[in-house]
């Protein structure tokens, strides 16, 4: 046999996120590529100021590039482990460099026979998920023999429930008293994308439901809010999960409020800010306290979600 005919078929897994500052000079084109489809893309000095506050109150460099990486990194060696050489992983994100398109083209170089696509976000919206998707299409244009795999979502992965119902299994005595609350959250979409149907609402409260069976807990010790909305004239969905926290707190006697933040898989400025500064702050003027469960990052049952998602993907899907 030829060395061609020897050489297995590269699989190129591109995990897709929406990246983030390195540092303060970063800032203003990331946000500027944010705003790309606004009619003026320059963002606003109040707006930008704003972001950028936000982003030095956390510190700089995020945490959000080193733990997209390490997913990455982490992802490799598990699909080696399964199948060595089989596939190659990337990484592409929408805001930044490494961008999507770059990255494509890029794994077109490589060689790879297949693309799987795979954003960060376990539950799919026609407005965040289908995004990236759209951008791998437009960048495969020229590559008609590629085939694409778009994973849409994969929050069903058990490894994925168990990292969650775990922690909670974990608090259970704290969880089972009366003045405790499990709070989950996700980041909020258009209200109007919702209205046309987009599963987004709905696949983020089976989630919650899925976790909270698995963890023994009751309608009753949990409920689900929504974190994190743009600053734009359109409504989003709601109830934002400020509000919900401070009537928790204030009005139904809550003391300790629990935070699962389960539209993310890594810690970000949603994280860091949206919860651990902004909602604890909240929670605590109120005379409560918030914990914060901790998010998947490169936990080992994050990685092997990501790889069971991968083989679920092992024929092409067009």
């Amino acid at each position: 046999m030829s060395d061609d005919m020897n050489k297995q078929a590269m699989t190129a897994v591109l995990l897709m996120a929406y990246g983030t500052p390195s540092e303060q000079a970063d800032i203003e084109p990331y946000y500027r590529n944010i705003r790309h489809n606004h009619a003026n893309p320059n963002p606003p000095k109040a707006l930008l100021d704003e972001l950028t506050r936000r982003y030095l109150a956390i510190g700089l460099p995020s945490p959000l590039a080193r733990i997209t990486q390490a997913q990455g990194d982490g992802l490799q060696a598990l699909l080696d482990e399964e199948a060595p050489g089989k596939y190659r992983v990337y990484v592409g994100l929408r805001y930044i460099e490494p961008f999507i398109a770059q990255t494509v083209e890029r794994i077109v170089a490589d060689g790879a026979e297949r693309i799987i696509g795979l954003p960060l976000a376990p539950e799919y919206s026609s407005f965040s998920s289908e995004g990236y998707h759209n951008i791998v299409r437009a960048a495969l244009k020229e590559h008609p023999d590629i085939d694409y795999a778009p994973v849409k979502s994969w929050w069903r992965q058990g490894e994925l429930i168990d990292f969650w119902s775990q922690q909670l299994e974990d608090l259970k005595a704290l969880t089972d008293r009366p003045d405790t609350r499990l709070l989950f959250s996700a980041h909020s979409l258009l209200r109007r994308i919702i209205e046309r149907g987009d599963p987004y609402g709905r696949e983020v409260t089976d989630f919650a439901k899925a976790i909270a069976a698995q963890a023994g807990l009751r309608q009753d010790q949990w409920t689900l809010a929504w974190q994190s909305a743009g600053r734009t004239k359109e409504p989003w969905m709601g109830p934002a999960f400020e509000s919900v926290a401070r009537e928790l707190v204030a009005e139904d006697g809550v003391k300790t409020v629990i935070s699962a933040s389960i539209g993310f898989v890594a810690e970000n400025l949603e994280i860091r800010y949206d919860i651990d500064i902004t909602l604890k702050k909240i929670i605590q003027d109120e005379g409560g306290r918030l914990i914060r469960l901790s998010m998947p990052n490169d936990d080992i049952k994050l990685l092997k979600t990501l790889r069971s998602t991968v083989l679920d993907l092992e024929e092409p899907q067009g």
